[in-house]
């Protein structure tokens, strides 16, 4: 597994995948995982490739941003992913080039 670069999971991330695992993601809503402290897709659903196919500049900007730790978006989302840390689902309201979007996230499991 060394050898092609295969990382083997700690007790840690095995119970987190296995909290992952028994929730129910196929949704006809756009619905992704990520990890948490930078966007870094884990998962996504179909409808959520159809949103970025809508408007992949409008996502990479978000992403961008939301790795920025400096940038006013960044600050707004790491407010939100407080909040969702702190157990609460949430919606964030954004408005980029002319389009709005709305997230709503929800922690599913955790990883220390």
């Amino acid at each position: 597994m060394a050898e092609k670069g295969i990382e083997i999971e700690n007790w840690q991330q095995s119970k987190f995948y296995q909290c992952v695992g028994l929730v129910d993601l196929a949704s006809d809503k756009p619905t992704c995982l990520d990890n948490g402290s930078h966007f870094r897709l884990l998962y996504v659903n179909e409808e959520f490739q159809k949103e970025v196919k809508r408007a992949p500049a409008v996502f990479k900007q978000i992403v961008n941003e939301w790795n920025k730790p400096e940038s006013e978006i960044a600050k707004r989302l790491q407010a939100f992913a407080k909040k969702v840390d702190q157990g609460e689902s949430s919606y964030f309201d954004l408005k980029q080039t002319e389009q709005y979007l709305r997230l709503s996230a929800q922690q599913i499991a955790r990883c220390s």
